[in-house]
């Protein structure tokens, strides 16, 4: 299936009020490489946190930036640590908590737990997306995976 009948579902979904609805999509990303789903998922929360003016981004972007530079030289294990790291932060908010599962995901991936990286992916994002009647943001969620999907293909 290709990414815009997997956009078209995801659509038809979430107007059912239906939960998992960026699993198929961090799939499809995940069957490229995994590295793709996680720039997704990072993609997200800064799309997130640039609409919410999160005072718990501004401490939290140096782990999105960390897991920009850093995500291809850390071991599993150091992933898994930044990730608690980040969950036990005190007053969490939504944007941590999809931080830390973003970091999860990378540490599943880089273990080949190819489903446990896709759920905590598809975690990430739907934590970004409070209300899944906010079509604005979901659609520029949407625009960041054709986006991220076509410039892989192009290159491959």
């Amino acid at each position: 299936m290709v990414m815009k009948e997997i956009i078209e579902n995801v659509k038809q979904t979430i107007v059912q009020k239906k939960i998992l609805w960026a699993h198929s999509i961090a799939q499809k990303l995940q069957q490229y490489h995994y590295s793709l789903a996680i720039q997704w998922g990072i993609e997200c929360i800064q799309i997130y946190a640039s609409e919410i003016k999160s005072e718990k981004f501004s401490q939290l972007n140096k782990y999105i930036q960390q897991a920009i530079e850093e995500q291809n030289v850390l071991t599993s294990s150091q992933c898994l640590e930044i990730c608690r790291e980040i969950w036990y932060l005190p007053d969490r908010e939504e944007i941590q908590t999809a931080i830390a599962r973003l970091w999860g995901s990378i540490a599943a991936f880089k273990d080949g737990e190819e489903v446990g990286g896709i759920v905590e992916t598809t975690m990430a994002v739907e934590l970004v997306l409070p209300d899944i009647s906010d079509s604005r943001l979901l659609n520029r969620y949407l625009e960041a995976a054709v986006r991220i999907c076509e410039e892989y293909e192009s290159q491959n």
